[in-house]
């Protein structure tokens, strides 16, 4: 799968990078630390199951705000290693509104307004919280969008932008496809040739 970003218009000429300080900020920290967890309040929730799943989302406590992680997740609550998310992570979604619909989490109409899709990311349970899915959703939940940049930055490299370019930038860029990766080849070098005389 490819890198993909849709997004409202209303961000077109942001650059990804001021719109994540943005929605951190509006988020917040959802406080899900050992002894400040309160069910229902800033545990998130997965769809279908109950600790595993196609989706993870979570409304922020201190605001509207909310995100949807996609993918084949997971959730280890207190299996070694504690409180580790892992699996699948293809997509993420922020906005706010977050409800549930017939077929998983959404938001409300209107109100979804970045969605980044195309990860193909994976860990293992064995990571632990240094595994990048951990880190990408976990960091979303405590305001910090810094490993999902770092993840998108790293996929953007490859299209010649970074989350400092605006999504109207990175999504011509996308539709463009990656850069050449061919390797050079000489142009109008001639050839050696073997047996040189020389015209007396």
């Amino acid at each position: 799968m490819s890198l993909s970003i849709t997004y409202s218009a209303t961000y077109s000429g942001w650059t990804i990078s001021d719109y994540l300080a943005d929605w951190t900020g509006y988020f917040g920290d959802a406080n899900h630390r050992e002894g400040e967890v309160e069910d229902g309040v800033n545990t998130g929730g997965f769809y279908p199951g109950s600790l595993s799943g196609t989706q993870y989302a979570l409304t922020s406590p201190n605001s509207d705000a909310g995100f949807i992680a996609e993918g084949d997740l997971s959730y280890t609550l207190f299996a070694n290693p504690a409180h580790t998310l892992y699996g699948e992570l293809d997509s993420i979604s922020l906005g706010s509104k977050l409800i549930t619909g017939s077929s998983g989490f959404e938001f409300t109409s209107g109100y979804e307004e970045v969605t980044f899709s195309g990860f193909d990311l994976y860990s293992a349970q064995s990571e632990g919280h240094s595994g990048i899915v951990h880190q990408v959703v976990y960091g979303l939940m405590s305001g910090d969008a810094t490993a999902l940049e770092g993840v998108l930055n790293d996929l953007l490299d490859d299209y010649g932008v970074s989350t400092a370019d605006t999504f109207d930038v990175v999504a011509a860029a996308l539709a463009a496809g990656p850069l050449s990766t061919a390797s050079a080849e000489l142009v109008g070098v001639p050839e050696l040739v073997d047996d040189l005389a020389l015209a007396a």
